[in-house]
């Protein structure tokens, strides 16, 4: 039985099949849904940047000018139609975590039984934490059990305005592990994927371990052939490397560079299966090119890209192949799966924080796994 029974609808029970993604219903039915959402949320325009840049990877923006976070979302797939939804569910949930969380409650970690350690969130650096310290706390719920719990509303809520006061830097705060979709356990399971992602990309950054040269092509797909393809004939060399992650699952890392415009770009992509995790990468790598290109993103900073590619190892053609795990029934054995994983590899239960509202109509999800690692530089 699922252990995540209480998060399920009648539409998870299968999932739909989609080039370099899996989802609970198709793009038409999703387009419908964000579409509706778009003028709640204060979208404006939904533009097309792919032909931009001469790659041809599918990249939209959609423009949300009162954002109290970033005014441009980018989206990225390996179809204009995937990417269009793309980038409007990612300034869909930013609209949600950017509007007010009244606190359950205020009080300091110690008078509260969390079941879990407060300290294995991810922390700003330096951080004032400590067990007396006073926090707003909203309501979370274990992914291992269901159990309702509390998590700080900082590690859930994220928004750019100034602040007012003194504020004491406590947690990391950030986008990671936020998410939306069809379903919430479609939202639940891309926002896991991401936390495992980030956690993958910081140890390979900060350690040792430089993971795998891999060969794309070794892995049989037509979508990520497709994609080399393009890759190839705009003449940009792309090199990919599979990272390890504590949760066994595929990783990869992607840099892409030619002559015509020589900084360096990278992306990154975590999933069950190794096809559709090495697609985001590409896909990514590309949408991070055209973000510089199009100048449009109110977060871009000179030589960030060069700089982060900086520590990305040489490499040389060819590399290892790709072995692909089987493919799973549901949207909810895959969550099930991932969230085994990354209770074990963390050292704790993953939570979820269920930030949906009825009003807009799409379920978002904001996933925290204590233990976990991120750091800026993966953003």
């Amino acid at each position: 039985m699922s252990r995540t029974t209480w998060l399920q609808s009648a539409a998870d029970a299968s999932k739909v099949l989609l080039p370099g993604t899996d989802r609970a219903v198709g793009p038409a039915r999703t387009l419908e849904m964000a579409g509706r959402a778009a003028p709640l949320v204060g979208i404006t325009r939904v533009a097309d940047i792919t032909r931009l840049d001469h790659i041809g990877i599918p990249t939209f923006q959609a423009i949300r000018p009162a954002s109290r976070t970033l005014a441009v979302s980018q989206g990225k797939g390996v179809t204009p139609d995937l990417a269009r939804l793309s980038a409007m569910m990612e300034s869909i949930e930013l609209w949600h975590a950017e509007q007010p969380m009244p606190a359950h409650t205020v009080s300091p970690p110690r008078e509260l039984d969390l079941g879990y350690d407060v300290a294995a969130l991810p922390l700003s650096s330096p951080t004032v934490l400590h067990e007396g310290l006073p926090i707003a706390w909203v309501p979370g719920r274990s992914l291992v059990d269901g159990s309702e719990t509390l998590v700080p509303r900082d590690t859930v809520a994220f928004r750019l305005t100034r602040k007012t006061g003194w504020n004491a830097p406590v947690f990391f705060e950030s986008t990671n592990g936020l998410a939306s979709g069809n379903t919430l356990v479609e939202a639940t399971l891309h926002a896991l994927y991401e936390v495992v992602e980030r956690d993958a990309v910081t140890a390979w950054l900060t350690g040792r371990d430089k993971g795998e040269l891999v060969d794309a092509l070794s892995i049989g797909s037509p979508v990520i052939d497709v994609l080399c393809e393009l890759m190839a004939r705009a003449r940009v060399t792309m090199e990919c490397r599979s990272v390890p992650s504590p949760t066994g699952l595929s990783v990869f890392v992607v840099r892409i560079t030619c002559d015509d415009y020589p900084p360096p770009f990278m992306g990154y992509g975590c999933h069950l299966s190794a096809e559709i995790a090495l697609s985001r990468a590409i896909t990514e790598a590309a949408q991070s090119r055209l973000a510089y290109i199009s100048g449009a993103r109110d977060d871009l900073k000179a030589g960030a890209q060069r700089q982060l590619a900086s520590e990305y190892p040489a490499l040389v053609e060819g590399g290892a192949g790709i072995q692909e795990a089987p493919a799973r029934g549901s949207l909810v054995d895959d969550l099930d799966d991932v969230v085994k994983r990354a209770a074990v590899a963390f050292g704790h239960a993953p939570m979820v924080a269920d930030l949906t509202r009825a009003d807009i109509g799409v379920p978002v999800a904001r996933v925290l796994a204590p233990g976990s690692r991120v750091i800026p530089e993966v953003f």
